[in-house]
């Protein structure tokens, strides 16, 4: 990037993480994406949003969903990410489980199999018809190579109207009023935060 921009200058970087790592919850993408925009900012280099998206490609695939934020549908390699109007706005919880998921491990599993059904399609199909149908294609491939991940899927099952793997993993999200109920049968596995499901709007970056 400095030689793409002719940044002669070097800077110090403290990360102070609250994300789970391998998590699935994008975390290291978020990281870098308040890195670039940092760095446009710092160098004053006048990179537009779109701008920014086409660096943060040489990077990492899931990068430039972040300088949008929201529901949006993203395809390509991450580089193609459409804001949409609608969104969901449900209580939740995240699970937490003690163990990570490296995403080159599940990319792995994934590269191995079969391809799944098309859970983009399905989600706005069922969305037209008013209700919520969530997919992913990681989840399966992970608990398969997992005993205790799919543990904590199966007391989800359970416990919870809707539960769905993030990402690669390892993390879960789920609507539930059960929470205490999950947190006594994951017994050591993992933790439950409670948090809210909402758009996000990337209030600090403006364009």
């Amino acid at each position: 990037m400095s030689l793409n921009f002719d940044i002669k200058k070097g800077v110090y970087l403290y990360l102070g993480k609250s994300t789970p790592l391998m998590g699935g919850l994008g975390g290291g993408s978020s990281d870098a994406a308040a890195f670039l925009y940092a760095i446009n900012l710092i160098f004053s280099l006048g990179l537009s949003r779109e701008d920014l998206v086409d660096v943060s490609i040489n990077f990492g695939s899931d990068i430039a969903y972040f300088f949008y934020g929201g529901m949006c549908l993203v395809e390509g390699r991450g580089e193609k990410v459409f804001k949409l109007d609608e969104y969901l706005s449900e209580e939740i919880i995240l699970v937490i489980p003690n163990k990570g998921i490296s995403t080159s491990f599940a990319y792995s599993l994934f590269d191995k199999s079969p391809r799944a059904s098309n859970y983009t399609k399905q989600f706005f199909d069922a969305k037209k018809e008013g209700f919520i149908k969530l997919g992913n294609v990681f989840e399966d491939l992970v608990l398969s190579s997992d005993a205790e991940l799919k543990k904590i899927k199966e007391i989800l099952n359970e416990e919870c109207e809707w539960n769905l793997m993030s990402g690669s993993g390892s993390v879960f999200y789920a609507k539930t009023n059960r929470t205490k109920h999950i947190e006594k049968k994951l017994l050591g596995m993992g933790k439950v935060i409670t948090s809210c499901l909402k758009p996000l709007e990337l209030k600090l970056i403006e364009f």
